[in-house]
């Protein structure tokens, strides 16, 4: 089932090598564990730029927004089997 979503996260990293990497995602009452980072891409919304992070558990696949702006997470979408 893929979700299209906009919905606040709080998300655990690490920072090593001058790169972030995503650890933990605690969504509608839910911690994941990341097992996997995909892809990671930027984007650009007017003179803000945004960090996205495809990444998965053992189940599921999620898509990260970090908004370097506000500092702020957000589940954008969901892939789940």
């Amino acid at each position: 089932m893929h979700q299209l979503l906009n919905d606040p996260v709080d998300v655990i990293v690490s920072f090593s090598d001058n790169r972030v990497r995503p650890k933990k995602l605690r969504w509608d009452q839910r911690e994941y564990e990341i097992k996997q980072v995909n892809l990671i891409h930027t984007a650009t919304e007017g003179a803000k730029r945004l960090f996205f992070f495809s990444v998965s558990d053992e189940t599921n696949f999620f898509k990260l927004r970090l908004d370097t702006e506000l500092l702020e997470w957000r589940l954008v979408e969901l892939y789940t089997e």
